[in-house]
């Protein structure tokens, strides 16, 4: 069935490029990226998919409806009867990464989480006892589970006694019980689990071999970097993909941020929020605004005008312009350079190649906080929330997205909007450099954001802060940030639009926490699916027919 039970689909016919009698095993499946990549390079659904969280479970069912889903733990299962005598062809893990990744920081390690990757030698191990050792064998993981090792007790630098979970100090001559101390990768070990974990891989007769691929480099909108292991058994060579993406010539263009957002939905004014924003959130967005739009040499922007409509079509920048008016009432479109893209209503955009169109003083179209001009200009790029641990400017939306992460959405839209200098939007300015004086420049001149502002006698006083576009000045005169939405998420994931990321197979609704946890916790299916292509037997003519 295909809610998530454990009763079978019956198969429709489909082309595979596995051999006669194989199937596909999903430990650790999650939302289904790896089954996903996998049934995009091989033709089939998986026949069976493992996971012990119910969400993850649906949404992988609603993708994979001829998959046999297992909601256990891994370690009880025996894949013995769930093969039930088949061949596997393809077998892959990907076993939680948290407990190994960089962005982990000091935070305590488990060791039962970071014992994972053991379940699939403890599998293979199994199935080879009954002569049924998966053929080829893939996993994904963060690289630092390169240096996978023993965890030591973390000990306070002052004492040099243990820390405890609860962050206490062990007092002098007490023993505190291993479930109770915080763990923490011993560096005089580094790499030592990781080398016997190979090593048992390669007893069960495996050729290993492992890269760092970074998944922008094969389609994906994200600069995700991560562990990719690959070992056969059946004699063939181990193959690599070559990067179908980047900036070297020959290459299809890198997927961007950009590309996977939006930009009709640009966000609250981080001024004009129930509750104030952290001051860290306050800090990072100051100085990617300075960092992107400020001193960039060509901000990233979209212009937001009325104009005539044209219907909901976009057009490439090097198309001749559609007859535009200066006054319409309907809505806006947005601007991603190099292409038109449709914002709100019926009107087109402009090419940022191009002069900007005539300037009007009326207001016919609602404007964006309140600002009567008709033409604005909305620079954007990505704020980086991280934990604590990340301070920078974050990322141009020209590039791809960051890593995501399973812990909610960490990157989030800033989009600055910038006005012709007028007086209409003069107070709107005025926020925005204060904010920029507090949050970026010495000395903090400015009190709380929300009180009003101090007399103002003069323009430069103000600080207004100027961008020149084509020779034309704006000043900055609101800034909106608005967290990514997993639709965003998943396509920069690199997961087909297609893909069901809002209900379970049986219909229930999948909340936007539990979505986000899922993308964050995905394999990117581009970069594998290369990898499978590479590995798996040519395409014969009775494939290549049937499909």
């Amino acid at each position: 069935m295909a809610d998530g039970s454990h009763g079978f689909n019956f198969p429709r016919p489909q082309a595979s490029r596995l051999r006669t009698g194989e199937i596909v095993i999903d430990l650790f499946a999650g939302g289904g990226g790896a089954s996903e990549a996998l049934k995009q390079a091989i033709g089939i659904d998986p026949a069976l998919a493992y996971n012990h969280d119910e969400w993850a479970i649906g949404m992988h069912a609603a993708n994979h409806p001829l998959t046999i889903h297992h909601r256990e733990d891994i370690w009880h299962a025996d894949p013995r009867v769930d093969v039930a005598g088949r061949k596997v062809g393809w077998f892959h893990f990907s076993p939680d990464c948290t407990h190994f990744s960089q962005a982990k920081g000091g935070q305590p390690r488990s060791r039962k989480i970071r014992a994972l990757a053991w379940v699939a030698a403890k599998w293979i191990g199994q199935l080879a006892k009954v002569g049924l050792a998966p053929r080829i064998v893939s996993m994904e993981n963060v690289w630092q589970m390169l240096s996978w090792c023993p965890l030591v007790a973390k000990r306070d630098r002052a004492t040099g006694r243990v820390l405890k979970m609860d962050g206490t100090v062990a007092a002098k001559g007490e023993r505190v019980p291993v479930q109770m101390q915080q763990l923490v990768p011993d560096k005089k070990r580094l790499g030592e689990t990781w080398r016997r974990f190979v090593a048992v891989l390669r007893s069960f007769g495996y050729v290993v071999e492992w890269r760092k691929l970074v998944a922008s480099d094969f389609g994906a909108g994200t600069s995700r970097e991560r562990l990719f292991l690959i070992a056969r058994r059946d004699g063939e060579p181990i193959a690599w993909p070559e990067p179908t993406h980047g900036k070297r010539f020959g290459l299809a263009p890198l997927v961007t941020a950009a590309d996977c957002i939006d930009f009709s939905d640009l966000g609250r004014s981080i001024f004009d929020r129930p509750r104030p924003l952290a001051d860290a959130t306050m800090r990072r967005i100051a100085k990617g605004l300075v960092k992107h739009v400020l001193q960039a040499d060509e901000p990233f922007y979209l212009t937001e005008f009325a104009n005539a409509g044209q219907g909901g079509r976009t057009w490439s920048a090097a198309e001749p312009l559609r007859t535009q008016c200066a006054k319409v009432k309907g809505g806006h479109f947005a601007l991603i350079a190099p292409a038109l893209v449709k914002f709100r209503g019926a009107s087109i955009g402009h090419p940022i190649t191009d002069p900007v169109p005539t300037i009007t003083s009326g207001g016919g179209a609602q404007r964006p906080a309140g600002a009567a001009h008709a033409l604005a200009v909305m620079t954007a790029f990505l704020e980086q929330a991280c934990a604590g641990y990340y301070a920078g400017a974050g990322k141009d939306l020209r590039e791809p997205a960051p890593t995501i992460c399973a812990k909610g959405s960490i990157q989030r839209l800033v989009s600055a909007e910038l006005a012709e200098l007028t007086p209409d939007p003069e107070a709107g300015a005025a926020r925005v450099a204060a904010f920029l004086m507090r949050y970026y420049g010495e000395g903090g001149q400015w009190g709380d954001l929300r009180n009003p502002l101090p007399t103002v006698t003069t323009r430069d006083r103000m600080a207004l802060v100027t961008v020149h576009i084509q020779g034309t000045p704006y000043v900055i005169v609101d800034i909106r940030l608005r967290m990514l939405k997993p639709a965003e998420l998943f396509r920069a994931q690199g997961f087909p639009a297609r893909y069901v990321i809002d209900r379970t197979a049986d219909g229930r609704p999948i909340s936007t926490s539990a979505a986000v946890r899922m993308v964050g916790n995905s394999v990117s299916p581009p970069p594998l699916r290369a990898i499978a292509e590479a590995n798996l037997d040519p395409v014969t003519f009775r494939m290549a027919t049937a499909a």
